[in-house]
């Protein structure tokens, strides 16, 4: 990357930092000449665009990049990929979305993003005392939420061990025969 694209990037930062806002997920569009490119999620956007500019084949191509925090980043992300068809993305590119995953599968692709999420905030280098306390609040937060996910995932998995699941889907008739009780995984025990 020259010395012209290093400083654009920096020049996106203000003094305060307001891209490192409390942790907040930004969605980001990357466009080249023939359309968009790529779209993805980040706490720390220009980190994760710098990235992608010096490593993706296709990095040198990227003319502009839009940056937005929608409610759910998430959803946001995986809507845009699906409707907007980026020419890079492979998740959530197909002509059919993905099907709902089961319980633990799904947490375990939560765990996942706030694995990698916590890495972002670990690698990101504070330039500020402001970035510092915002950036050690996001870690705090991140490990608090991998060590959540991963007692629900152990304690789903239990349950279908228990009742003789795989975690796979429910066996025909499950549904109907437990449709009243509370014990499906989803729910906390009362």
């Amino acid at each position: 990357m020259g010395d012209v694209d290093a400083q654009f990037l920096r020049g996106l930062f203000d003094e305060e930092g307001t891209l490192y806002t409390a942790g907040r997920t930004a969605l980001y569009r990357l466009h080249g000449p023939e359309g968009l490119l790529y779209v993805g999620i980040s706490v720390s956007p220009l980190t994760r665009v710098r990235t992608h500019l010096r490593e993706q084949p296709w990095g040198p191509s990227v003319i502009g990049i839009q940056i937005d925090y929608p409610e759910d980043a998430e959803a946001a992300e995986r809507e845009a990929v699906f409707t907007e068809r980026p020419k890079y993305n492979v998740v959530f590119n197909g002509s059919h979305p993905p099907p709902p995953a089961d319980p633990a599968s799904r947490l375990r692709t939560e765990l996942a993003v706030e694995r990698r999420r916590l890495a972002e905030f670990e690698a990101a280098v504070p330039r500020s005392p402001t970035h510092l306390r915002l950036i050690e609040r996001g870690i705090g937060s991140k490990r608090a939420r991998i060590a959540e996910l991963r007692e629900e995932i152990r304690r789903i998995e239990e349950n279908d061990r228990d009742s003789g699941r795989d975690g796979g889907p429910a066996p025909p008739g499950y549904a109907g025969r437990h449709a009243g009780s509370d014990s499906r995984p989803d729910r906390p025990a009362r």
